[in-house]
């Protein structure tokens, strides 16, 4: 199994790297808003203010999704990213990277509940 992480520059991109999940077979998955250093470092150093206002527009809060699939479907889903995300010389939107997962355990109710 690996964990599966999707950093999405563009927020446009988002809904296209789901679909292309669920072309996969990957139905679930948990999105958070995250924002580069870049960002968080103009924000909090006031000698930055000054590029701040000039880069306003670049620095938009990113999509980081993660998910836990089987070690083939890692193989499936980079290819189908990448084309969204880096499509032809385009430049890249984002970044994806995985992680071993030694255990996962999923916490549900029983049907005795």
């Amino acid at each position: 199994m690996q964990a599966v992480f999707i950093i999405i520059s563009e927020a446009d991109r988002l809904q296209d790297v789901l679909t292309g999940l669920l072309e996969v077979g990957i139905t679930t998955a948990t999105i958070i808003e995250s924002q580069g250093m870049g960002r968080a470092v103009m924000d909090n150093l006031s000698i930055f203010a000054g590029f701040r206002d000039l880069w306003s527009g670049n620095l938009s809060y990113n999509h980081t999704l993660f998910t836990v699939v089987d070690d083939e479907k890692v193989e499936e889903l980079i290819p189908v990213v990448k084309d969204i995300l880096a499509p032809g010389d385009s430049p890249s939107k984002g970044v994806l990277f995985t992680l071993p997962v030694a255990r996962l355990v999923k916490f549900t109710p029983s049907k005795e509940d």
